[in-house]
């Protein structure tokens, strides 16, 4: 969120700047965002995993009636 609101402030800023810089600058923070996705849907999907081995161990746990 905050790099998303860093990202509008940036592009206002430059927008005073030259057409190009300013392009150049939204280009990269575009990249910038579509990156910081990708990387969301990673570790989106290592916290399902995560939360899957938990339940697992859990219902293991409870099976045995030793659940905490």
């Amino acid at each position: 969120m905050y790099k998303m609101l860093a990202a509008i402030a940036f592009a206002l800023f430059f927008s005073a700047c030259s057409n190009s810089e300013a392009e150049a600058e939204i280009s990269r923070l575009k990249q910038e965002n579509v990156t910081l996705q990708a990387e969301i849907k990673t570790l989106q999907g290592t916290l399902d995993s995560i939360k899957a081995k938990s339940d697992s161990v859990y219902k293991s746990l409870s099976d045995m009636d030793m659940n905490p």
